[in-house]
């Protein structure tokens, strides 16, 4: 059968997709090190279930099932999101400022094509990642091809176990037209694979260069503030003109809602809720429910701070201690400083094989990670550091969590020169 560019687009995948194929297939007794799907936190679960128990008591259930909702989303959870946004981020927000969408995903697929590719007076613009590795989730979003500008970071060891990536400010430099190239500017905070939050002050840079070229800066916080808020380093949810700011219930405990908030200028919102509209008529109204019941009642703040980010970072704790005290002293390897999110990003050096060669090697031996390299869109392909990394989640049952960590070792010893 034939298809157009954009069907052979989706036939041809390399980033989210290819992974949840993946995912959704692996070999019997797999230890499954490679998925970004919530934990299933029972105070968190507890919450959810009272909320919806309500609602059948109420009868309010059928609402939420039996009826469109507007494309721009229930206005009064908009008003309660941009709320809490003004409150968070100490700046006046209104509701016309919220967008209401499928997901942050879906979001991000139609932010991005906004402001990449061909433009009316005929110029071509692309994403500008100022610091590398991205989310993978990126890599296939775009309609048009060659849609990427990517810029490497600055990489920092720690000591002889971690290090941590920082954006290197001379590329804006180096790279005179990045300008002329640009049409917005994206980061996530933090960033799903690194577990890397970039500080404050590169974020006030990332806003003063986004501004120098009159671009928006788009900044991801699925796994950020102010919910989830599964942050481990001190700093700051910051909003300020020119950015747009994607949120989401998934990570939240949420994933199956499939429910996101972006936080823009009113002309950009404007646009979400007419190309919603199209696409997907509204946005699904259970999450939209359940999240104006959650944020009515203020215990979202409660279960991001004192439930979901304290599980997280033990969790994290737990994965990075098991690293350290099981695998071989010899092994050349460092993980980067976990500072959020659900992952550990590892950098191993001096291997036979590139880590997308030991990715077969490792299934076979019962366990799923993510290899790096599908994490760099838009960078040179001959950077070794994209073939040394790879992605490794720690939201499973510890038991799963230790088997898998003692199976990666294993291999990786097994190959190590």
């Amino acid at each position: 059968m034939q298809y157009s560019q954009f069907g052979r687009k989706f036939k041809e995948q390399t980033g989210i997709g290819q992974l949840m194929e993946d995912l959704g297939s692996p070999p019997p007794g797999a230890c499954m090190l490679g998925g970004g799907n919530p934990a299933l936190i029972p105070e968190v679960a507890e919450v959810w279930k009272e909320i919806v128990s309500k609602q059948i008591q109420s009868g309010s259930l059928h609402k939420s099932l039996g009826n469109y909702e507007s494309p721009a989303g229930i206005q009064e959870l908009r008003e309660r999101v941009a709320s809490i946004l003004s409150e968070e981020s100490g700046t006046s927000i209104s509701e016309n400022q919220i967008a209401i969408t499928n997901g942050s995903q879906n979001a991000f697929y139609l932010l991005l094509n906004f402001f990449s590719g061909t433009f009316a007076n005929g110029t071509r613009k692309k994403i500008l990642f100022p610091i590398l590795p991205e989310y993978i989730g990126y890599t296939d979003q775009t309609l048009e091809t060659d849609s990427f500008l990517s810029f490497l970071p600055k990489i920092q060891e720690i000591d002889s176990s971690y290090y941590k990536y920082y954006i290197d400010k001379e590329n804006f430099k180096s790279v005179s037209d990045w300008m002329e190239q640009a049409g917005c500017i994206c980061v996530s905070r933090p960033t799903n694979p690194t577990g890397n939050v970039i500080t404050d002050s590169e974020l006030e840079f990332l806003i003063s260069k986004s501004r120098e070229a009159d671009i928006p800066l788009l900044v991801d916080n699925a796994y950020g503030y102010p919910f989830p808020g599964v942050v481990f380093e001190k700093s700051s949810f910051i909003h300020k003109p020119g950015m747009i700011q994607g949120f989401s219930l998934s990570k939240l405990g949420l994933p199956g809602v499939r429910t996101g908030f972006v936080l823009g200028d009113p002309e950009t919102i404007e646009l979400l809720q007419k190309a919603n509209s199209v696409i997907n008529l509204t946005s699904a109204s259970p999450g939209q429910y359940i999240a104006l019941d959650l944020f009515r009642s203020g215990e979202w703040k409660h279960l991001c701070k004192n439930v979901i980010l304290p599980y997280y970072q033990k969790k994290s704790e737990f994965a990075r201690d098991l690293i350290l005290r099981n695998w071989n002293s010899k092994l050349n390897y460092r993980i980067h400083q976990s500072e959020g999110a659900f992952f550990l990003w590892i950098w191993v050096k001096n291997l036979e094989l590139t880590v997308s060669e030991l990715y077969p090697i490792l299934k076979e031996a019962g366990v799923i990670i993510v290899p790096g390299k599908t994490f760099f869109p838009g960078s040179d392909s001959s950077w070794t550091h994209r073939e040394e990394c790879f992605r490794l989640s720690f939201v499973r049952e510890e038991k799963e969590i230790e088997e898998g960590i003692i199976r990666i070792g294993r291999v990786l010893e097994k190959f190590s020169k």
